[in-house]
C-alpha cells in the first residue's frame, strides 16, 4: 500500500491516485487513506472536483441503454478491459494524463453505443429501481428520503429523492462493498425545502456491495440503505 505521509512525494503520488480513487478502483486500505488526506487538503479536493465530472460522464454513457438491446457482450468485455487498463495505468500517471484517460475512456463508450444504436431500432425499457430503506441521521428531523438501485453490468445506480437538506450544502454519496471499502457514487448539493432526485453511479457490483450512504463536508453520516 503506498505510504500517504506528509511529504511532497506522498502527496504527489496521492494526486496521481485521485483517478483511481474516483473510479473506485483503489483497494480499501488506500482509498480509506485518499479519504483521510482529503479531508484536510483543499488542493487535492479541488482537483477531485475536476475528475468527478468525467467520471460521472463515463458512467452515463455506459448506464444509458442502446436503443434495440443490450450491448454484445464481447463488445461489451472490450470496453471494461479499455476501461481496466486505463484505471491501472493511471495509478502511475500525473493528473492530467488521468484526465486524458477517463476522456478517452468516455469516448471509447461513445463510439460503442452508437456501433450498437446503428445496428439496431427499437427502444429498450428502462429497468425499475428495487426499493431501498434509508436511514436518516435522527438530528435530521426536517430531511426525508427515498431511494431505489438499479443493478447494471458495470455496477450500480443509486436513485435518490430527498427534501430538507441544507441548501448550498455540498454532499457526497458513496457505495460501501462488502468488504468494508467505501467507493465514491457522485456528488450534490442540498436544496432545501425543495425535492432533489439524484442519479448515484458506482462501479461496485450488486453481488459485492453492502449498501450506500450519503455523507456531508465534514464526513458525518447522512444518511444510509443496506441492498
Amino acid at each position: 500500500m503506498t505510504d500517504y505521509s506528509a511529504t511532497d512525494d506522498a502527496h504527489r503520488d496521492l494526486r496521481e491516485a485521485l483517478g483511481a480513487y474516483v473510479l473506485g478502483q483503489l483497494p480499501p486500505a488506500e482509498a480509506e487513506a485518499v479519504r483521510a488526506h482529503l479531508a484536510t487538503c483543499d488542493e487535492c479536493r479541488a482537483e477531485l472536483a475536476e475528475l468527478q465530472p468525467v467520471a460521472s460522464a463515463l458512467a452515463s454513457m455506459r448506464r444509458r441503454p442502446a436503443t434495440g438491446g443490450p450491448t454484445p457482450a464481447a463488445l461489451g468485455s472490450r470496453i471494461d478491459s479499455a476501461i481496466a487498463g486505463e484505471a491501472a495505468r493511471r495509478r502511475r500517471t500525473t493528473l492530467v494524463r488521468s484526465l486524458t484517460g477517463l476522456a478517452a475512456a468516455a469516448a471509447l463508450v461513445v463510439v460503442a453505443v452508437l456501433g450498437v444504436r446503428a445496428f439496431t431500432g427499437t427502444e429498450a425499457t428502462a429497468p425499475v429501481p428495487t426499493a431501498v430503506d434509508v436511514q436518516v441521521a435522527p438530528e435530521l428531523d426536517d430531511v426525508t428520503a427515498t431511494a431505489g438501485y438499479v443493478a447494471h453490468t458495470w455496477g450500480l445506480e443509486v436513485k435518490l429523492t430527498t427534501e430538507g437538506l441544507d441548501a448550498g450544502e455540498n454532499f457526497e454519496a458513496f457505495v460501501v462493498a462488502e468488504d468494508g471499502a467505501v467507493v465514491p457514487a457522485g456528488t450534490f448539493v442540498g436544496v432545501g425545502e425543495n425535492t432533489m432526485n439524484c442519479n448515484l453511479q458506482s462501479f461496485v457490483l450488486l453481488a459485492e456491495a453492502a449498501g450506500f450512504e450519503i455523507r456531508d463536508d465534514q464526513d458525518q453520516l447522512v444518511m444510509s440503505g443496506d441492498f
